[in-house]
């Protein structure tokens, strides 16, 4: 059952979310894919990731569908990141936000569980050839979510 906190981080990210939708800037901006390493489960993860644009200056809203595998589970997560961009120091960005995560879990042994957390995530953006972005970032989950992820994308236009 999710702990009253929970509930109010989860009901926080919502408001945020609703809240700036009316801004100029929301749509779709790219696509592309993700793949990593996450631990509780030690897993190998792999996914796409949209870029639904600017909700608020230097605000991004970016879902994200990823499957994992290993630790004898596999696992489908659906998230909704919503980050802030920094000011670009030459051609990186450095990025920080939170992410609410839905996550389906299917053990070798024993019974399927959905669980629901969220996740502070601190990363880095750098413009290549074409307009081309690659991605790294680190995710801290809170919850029954992976506890960490390393993640490595690419977003084309």
């Amino acid at each position: 059952m999710m702990g009253r906190s929970m509930r109010i981080a989860v009901g926080a990210i919502v408001a945020c979310i609703v809240s700036g939708w009316a801004a100029a800037d929301v749509g779709y901006r790219g696509w592309g894919p993700r793949v990593g390493l996450s631990d509780d489960p030690d897993q190998i993860v792999g996914g796409v990731h949209f870029d639904l644009g600017e909700f608020s200056p230097h605000v991004r809203l970016q879902p994200s569908v990823e499957v994992g595998f290993g630790d004898h589970v596999n696992s489908l997560l659906g998230n909704i990141m919503v980050s802030y961009y920094f000011q670009p120091q030459k051609s990186v960005t450095p990025y920080a936000g939170g992410q609410l995560t839905a996550a389906f879990f299917d053990p070798d042994r024993g019974d399927s569980e959905t669980e629901i957390g969220i996740a502070a995530i601190g990363g880095i953006e750098t413009r290549l050839k074409g307009g081309t972005r690659f991605l790294a970032e680190i995710q801290l989950g809170f919850g029954d979510i992976p506890d960490v992820k390393l993640m490595a994308g690419w977003t084309f236009k």
